[in-house]
């Protein structure tokens, strides 16, 4: 019997946010969320910086959620008020 092997591929953040890419200000939410700067977030983007790997650790995809879903709710907030 031969053993099956599975490989787990995990879909990038960027993939993941294809369809509201555009829409969100970047730059704001590196500064704002994460403290970092703008071409950090876009490193991690990529996937690539400097030639190295540079993807999101499981804390910084859950910080990504968090700072997205506030982003949501604030924005959803101000529509509210309209």
């Amino acid at each position: 019997m031969e053993a099956t092997v599975i490989t787990e591929q995990r879909t990038s953040v960027r993939q993941v946010l294809d369809d509201v890419y555009e829409e969100v200000n970047w730059a704001y939410l590196a500064k704002n969320y994460f403290g970092k700067s703008r071409s950090w977030l876009y490193h991690k983007f990529s996937g690539r910086n400097g030639g190295a790997t540079a993807d999101f650790s499981d804390v910084d995809r859950d910080r990504l959620k968090a700072a997205l879903k506030d982003i949501a709710a604030r924005v959803n907030a101000a529509a509210d008020r309209l």
